[in-house]
This record gives C-alpha cells, sequence and structure tokens, in this order.
C-alpha cells in the first residue's frame, strides 16, 4: 500500500479557514474516536491522493491533547509492542520520524516459558518489535495529523446520534453532534473502543465476554547485571501471564501482569517492596512438573532437546505508581455497514498476553485505506469498498483473535494431561525451524 506523503506546512490547517468563513455541513470522511488508532485513521486518511481537496472531520472526546513529551518525563504506564509491520506503516505516514525525536525501544528476543514445565521457547529477530509508550505515539500521530490541510479536529465534542442511510445506500451517513451540530458524511469511520457508539448504531452482533482479569502495569528498574535490554520476557502463570518489557533506559522494564481481579487489587494495594518480591518469585520460582509431564522433561533433556530455561532479570525496585485495567474480548460480526466502518476496539478486542492488540488496529487502518485506494472510481463509503476492507480486515483479525484466546485459555489448565501436550507442542515448535519462523513473522507482521 502506497500512501502519498502530501503533508502542507502552511498555517491554513482546517476546511473552515482554507475554503470559506463557514464550515460546510457536510463532510467525505468523519473519523469518531480519538486514541492511537483514531489518530491513525484520520492521519491516513488525509494521506491518500484521492482525498486531495476533500474535507475529514476527526471528533475527539478528549477535551485537550495529551501534555507535549518532555524527555525528563517518567515512563508511562502504558506501553504497545510495535511489531515491524506496524512500524513499517507508521512510518509511510510520518509517524515514525517524531517517535523516534522522543523515545523508543527496540528489541530482538523474545523468551517464553511456565511454571509446569521446563520447556521454553525463543525467537529472535532483528527487531524483533519496538516497545513505545502510549502517550509518545499518540503525540507522533497527532503531529502529523496537525500538519493536514484537509482536516478539521474538534476536541471536546461527542455524537449524539447517527442516522445511517436506509434504502438508498447512496445518501449520506447524518451526525447530530451534543452541541447541537449537524453533519453529514460520505463514511464514518467508527474507532471509539470498546463499547463504541458507532457499534451499537449498526445494531450488529459481538461475541464477547470477560476473563474475570486485570491487566497490572508499572515500571520496574532490573538489576543492571540482570537485565539485557535485547529481551522481552513472558512467562504464564497459573494465574496469568507475567511480562517484562523492556524500556532501556539503565535497566526499566515494562510490567503487565494478567491476573484475576482480586490478585490485581492486592498487587496494587501492598507496599513497594512486597510488590517487587512478588514480581521476582513469579519470574524466578523454578518450574514445577511432576508425573508425565516431569517425565517427557527427563526424556527431552536426555536427549539435548530441552530448551534451557530462559533467565530473567532481578528486579530491584518499583518505579512510579501501579495501575490496573480489566481484560476481555470482543469481536464484532461485521466491521462495516451502510457507509461506516469499524476499526480497533470498536471492531476487535482481544488479551494482551501476545501484545497485538494495537497492532491489528493498524492493521485495520491500512485495510480501509488500501481498499480505498484501491477503488478510485468508487465513492469512499461504497459498499464495494467496504466489504473489500471488512474481508481482508476479517482474515486477518479472526484467527488471530481466535489464537490468541485459545493460548490464554490453554495456560489456563493445570490438568496433567492438558500440560503434557502443550509443554510437548512448544518443544516441538522451537525444535522445527520453518514452523517457529511462521509464529515469528506472524508476531512481527
Amino acid at each position: 500500500m502506497l500512501l502519498s506523503r502530501r503533508i502542507l506546512t502552511s498555517s491554513c490547517m482546517l476546511p473552515s479557514s482554507c475554503l470559506s468563513s463557514k464550515r460546510p455541513a457536510h463532510y467525505d470522511a468523519v473519523v469518531i474516536g480519538g486514541g492511537l488508532i483514531g489518530t491513525a485513521a484520520a492521519t491516513s486518511l488525509s494521506l491518500i491522493d484521492r482525498m486531495e481537496g476533500k474535507s475529514i472531520l476527526f471528533l475527539d472526546e478528549a477535551v485537550k491533547e495529551p501534555a507535549p513529551f518532555d524527555s525528563s518525563d517518567p515512563f508511562n504506564l502504558r506501553v504497545i509492542n510495535v511489531t515491524v509491520g506496524t512500524q513499517q506503516f507508521l512510518q509511510r505516514l510520518g509517524v515514525w520520524s517524531e517517535v523516534e525525536k522522543m523515545r523508543s525501544h527496540l528489541y530482538t528476543k523474545i523468551q517464553c516459558w511456565e511454571t509446569r514445565s521446563r520447556q521454553a521457547i525463543s525467537f529472535d529477530a532483528d527487531p524483533m518489535g519496538y516497545i513505545v509508550e502510549n502517550n509518545i505515539l499518540e503525540e507522533a500521530t497527532n503531529t502529523v495529523l496537525s500538519r493536514a490541510h484537509n482536516v478539521e479536529t474538534r476536541r471536546g465534542e461527542r455524537v449524539a446520534k447517527l442516522t445511517l442511510p436506509q434504502d438508498d445506500l447512496r445518501g449520506p451517513v447524518s451526525l447530530d453532534l451534543e452541541s447541537g451540530k449537524s453533519h453529514t458524511a460520505n463514511l464514518v469511520v467508527g474507532a471509539d473502543g470498546a463499547n463504541s457508539m458507532v457499534r451499537r448504531t449498526l445494531d450488529v452482533p459481538v461475541v464477547s465476554w470477560k476473563y474475570g482479569q486485570h491487566g497490572v502495569v508499572c515500571v520496574l528498574q532490573g538489576d543492571p547485571g540482570t537485565s539485557p535490554m535485547d529481551t522481552a520476557y513472558q512467562r504464564f502463570l497459573p494465574g496469568g501471564p507475567i511480562a517484562l518489557l523492556p524500556l532501556g533506559n539503565g535497566g526499566l522494564y515494562s510490567l503487565v501482569w494478567s491476573c484475576s481481579t482480586s490478585m490485581a487489587q492486592e498487587l496494587t494495594d501492598m507496599d513497594g517492596d512486597e510488590f517487587v518480591g512478588r514480581v521476582n518469585a513469579a519470574l524466578h520460582a523454578e518450574p514445577r512438573s511432576s508425573g508425565v509431564v516431569a517425565a517427557m522433561d527427563n526424556i527431552w533433556e536426555g536427549l539435548g532437546l530441552l530448551h534451557e530455561t530462559p533467565h530473567s532479570p532481578n528486579i530491584a525496585e518499583l518505579v512510579g505508581p501501579r495501575a490496573k485495567f480489566p481484560l476481555g474480548f470482543s469481536n464484532s460480526a461485521r466491521y462495516v455497514g451502510p457507509r461506516v466502518a469499524l476499526v480497533g476496539d470498536a471492531a476487535h478486542r482481544v488479551h494482551p498476553l501476545a501484545g497485538q492488540g494495537a497492532n491489528i488496529g493498524y492493521r485495520g487502518v491500512r485495510e480501509l485505506v488500501s481498499a480505498i485506494e484501491s477503488s478510485p472510481e468508487l465513492d469512499i463509503g461504497d459498499y464495494r469498498v467496504l466489504n473489500k476492507y471488512e474481508t481482508k480486515q476479517q482474515r486477518l483479525a479472526v484467527p488471530m483473535l481466535a489464537f490468541i484466546d485459545a493460548i490464554q485459555r490453554l495456560y489456563g489448565v493445570s490438568a496433567e494431561p492438558v500440560v503434557a501436550l502443550r509443554s510437548k507442542g512448544v518443544g516441538i515448535i522451537n525444535l522445527m525451524k520453518p514452523l517457529k519462523h511462521v509464529f515469528m513473522e506472524g508476531a512481527r507482521s
């Protein structure tokens, strides 16, 4: 997919200031919802050649932009594992060069293991991915978006009602804002999150459930001698995975610990030293295999096939606050409707164990833009354009969502036969280089 790099630097940024003193009631596209995926969607649409001279409205409920980045600021609690595919997409948008002016961290290895078996697996690539703070990525995208002459950004605006075209799909979508303003649009992009108002307007079935888990996040300082900054770690515990993502900067890590809601509350309430002790115990406790699993581990070890258990870093201290957020799954039966496309969490939401949620959302933006670019003879909100987007995105997203959910459930089972099967499966994948390469490339795309 090729995106035009048409970014103007003139002071004229909004349609209302460039075209007339009165804002037009009609927009070619309206993006509803800020955040990472919404800003990326608005930016991507603005760069399409056929959107030259068109008008795009970007509605963000947030009243203010995030505070500008300062290198002395502490690391944000929420980070994104940016895959190579997503990084290349952001580079084409001009966003990645803005990220590089702030901070990000490249890593080249992932180490994964569990507590009920001595089997482990590692993935190596240069780069494997990048760890970037949410606020930095959002600021970088907003910086590029602010230069687009065909985008009008309105902050603190909420949509009260969407009215979709009925019998004649050639009609526009109508938007009534809580401010009292009304507009129409050829295309509405719903990037308004897991509780999407746009999706509810489409009235499509949604498969969803809660995991009964929260993700505990914080920044940790590792011991300098035990903290390689090129490696991300993930260990599957009985209650959920714990992950350390390298941030660089002298041995800092971002922690994401998925656990029961009650345990998450306990972990966020305890004092810092006790919390660090719990983290180290979770990372360093010896695997407790028994019965068939222990016998299999011994056989593999005797054959010289058992992957060495990762030496995860020792955590020295907690840096800053902790937070927690609920974990769930959702997938909309349709990603499109009459002149409407859903992207990001509005379309699908997944467990964070694979670090793929935002990347799947970015892939959706890429596919939507690709569908528009490849159909220059059709209106951007034409059902044939939107169906092309939906087909491609569902082919990518649904298998990935199912796979991540299956892994989460598989490692939540303690029955010995299941542990034995998954342990053997990990060992086989680790030995079969072509199969392992397929998994690795899937994680990097």
